[in-house]
C-alpha cells in the first residue's frame, strides 16, 4: 500500500502537490461526511449533499491535476519524437512515420 502511494506522488509534479494534497482532503473529508450521515441514519437531501459536493470538488480538483500531468507527459513526448526525428535524414523520417502509423493503425484496428 506504501509502494503504491509513494508512486502516485513521484507521479504528481512538485507545482501540483499542494493541490493534490487538497483534492485528496476534500475527496477524503467527503467520504468522511457521508460515513457519519450514513452512521446518524440522516435520509434528507441536504444530509446527502454536503458530502456530494465535497466529495465532488476533490474529485474535480483531482481531475484537474490528471489532464495537467497527462498534457505534461504528451509535449514531453511530442519533444523527444520531434528531437530524434530531426536527427534523420528526410528518407529515414518518413520511414519511420509511416512504421509508426502503420503501427498505431494496426493496434486501433486489433489486426
Amino acid at each position: 500500500m506504501m509502494e503504491a502511494i509513494d508512486r502516485w506522488r513521484e507521479a504528481v509534479p512538485e507545482e501540483s502537490r499542494v493541490e493534490t494534497g487538497l483534492a485528496a482532503g476534500f475527496v477524503a473529508g467527503g467520504l468522511l461526511a457521508a460515513a457519519v450521515m450514513l452512521m446518524s441514519k440522516r435520509r434528507g437531501f441536504f444530509a446527502w449533499a454536503i458530502p456530494g459536493a465535497i466529495f465532488a470538488v476533490g474529485a474535480v480538483l483531482l481531475s484537474d491535476v490528471m489532464i495537467d500531468v497527462r498534457a505534461e507527459r504528451i509535449m514531453e513526448a511530442e519533444d523527444l519524437i520531434h528531437h530524434e526525428l530531426a536527427s534523420l535524414d528526410p528518407l529515414a523520417r518518413a520511414q519511420v512515420l509511416r512504421s509508426v502509423g502503420e503501427r498505431e493503425v494496426d493496434a486501433v484496428l486489433g489486426d
